[in-house]
């Protein structure tokens, strides 16, 4: 099919999918999700697929949600209800997708991966960072709980006291500090990111694949049997957090460029 925000190419048993969409920094909105989402199932249903690549075009890999979007929108009725609790529960979908996938996905990141963007690409089973890379917790700042299955990837990958402070404070990460708490596999300039995924796809298009797949089959029994028990309790909080005070002072105060007035509800 025609994709508005991504785009897709294929060579030699590798898929690529590129998050595209510079007017909003590759967002995760309705739209991108939708997008992802169907060539995910695609690239998982073809034959002549082996293995994925997901990056993201221009200066970043994702800014996370839409805050424009958001701002315009937070005051309708039933907003977390109508808008941000389907785009919530769309993106749990996909990462509980990926991680029931049986192709390996590897995730190639320059620049910044905020927010859900984040959390998309530590769904993936392999991340590789361009050394300007960064990545943010960012949703502390607008008010909001994360999402995107985060605070069940999050503990599993670096341990619950590190990824809390990571939650809490919402600090960027850069790439070599993601490196050395086992976040990314490999750091590398921002011109070899690219090449270098391609080589380590190349030579796992050449391995075992049915090993691979059950080995991904083993893991989600081992880590992440209960991942879709805990969206749902994902889904509440967002919803609470999306439809609170905080969260409408938290993305006035980040289009502002201000800091935020918290009053706790």
């Amino acid at each position: 099919m025609a994709y508005q925000r991504i785009h897709t190419a294929l060579s030699e048993g590798i898929e690529i999918i590129t998050l595209d969409y510079a007017p909003t920094l590759n967002a995760l909105d309705m739209e991108m999700a939708g997008e992802l989402a169907e060539a995910l199932k695609e690239a998982e249903n073809d034959p002549a697929v082996k293995v994925l690549v997901l990056t993201g075009a221009g200066r970043a890999f994702s800014g996370g949600g839409d805050i424009r979007y958001m701002k315009a929108h937070c005051d309708e009725p039933d907003f977390s209800k109508k808008s941000m609790a389907p785009l919530a529960g769309k993106l749990s979908e996909i990462v509980l997708y990926m991680k029931k996938m049986s192709k390996i996905i590897i995730c190639a990141v320059a620049g910044a991966a905020a927010g859900g963007a984040a959390n998309l690409a530590f769904a993936c089973d392999f991340v590789f960072a361009a050394d300007n890379a960064k990545f943010l917790q960012a949703f502390v700042g607008i008010g909001l709980c994360p999402d995107t299955g985060g605070v069940y990837f999050l503990p599993r990958m670096v341990g619950s006291h590190r990824a809390f402070d990571l939650f809490v404070t919402g600090r960027p990460v850069p790439a070599e500090e993601a490196l050395s708490m086992g976040l990314v596999k490999e750091v590398t300039s921002k011109e070899e990111l690219m090449p270098r995924v391609m080589d380590f796809a190349g030579k796992l298009t050449q391995g075992p694949l049915l090993a691979y797949a059950n080995m991904k089959k083993l893991m989600f029994e081992s880590m992440y049997k209960g991942f879709e028990e805990y969206m749902k309790a994902e889904a509440v909080y967002l919803a609470q957090c999306s439809g609170s005070e905080d969260f409408k002072e938290g993305i006035t105060a980040f289009l502002e460029k201000r800091k935020p007035a918290f009053q706790g509800r």
